[in-house]
């Protein structure tokens, strides 16, 4: 639900960063002629959904104590139909946008 979870700690930290090294860019880019730069971010989806953050690095550390014998697999990237199939069909979306505005 809206407002259930919240971003926080080092996820929030990163999601500035990253936010901000996008402004960046975007800046610097238009000094170049047909410079275009958009970030598709999917920080608020991805913690809205229980299977957003699987794998050991949902934690910021995973290996700080030890390197365990048996890792949690990671299938958001490599099995899982979910969160990066989202992220696909938002970005589709956002270039079809782009592609009808004569781009």
């Amino acid at each position: 639900m809206e407002g259930e979870k919240q971003l926080e700690g080092m996820d929030a930290e990163m999601r500035q960063l990253e936010v901000e090294e996008v402004e960046a860019a975007k800046a610097n880019g238009k000094k170049f002629a047909g410079f275009r730069l958009q970030a598709l971010d999917v920080t608020k989806l991805s913690l809205m959904r229980p299977d957003g953050h699987p794998g050991p690095y949902m934690n910021p550390f995973p290996f700080a104590d030890r390197v365990q014998e048996k890792v949690q697999n990671d299938c958001v990237h490599w099995c899982l139909p979910g969160p990066v199939d989202t992220w696909k069909k938002i970005m589709l979306e956002v270039l079809n946008k782009w592609n009808n505005q004569g781009r």
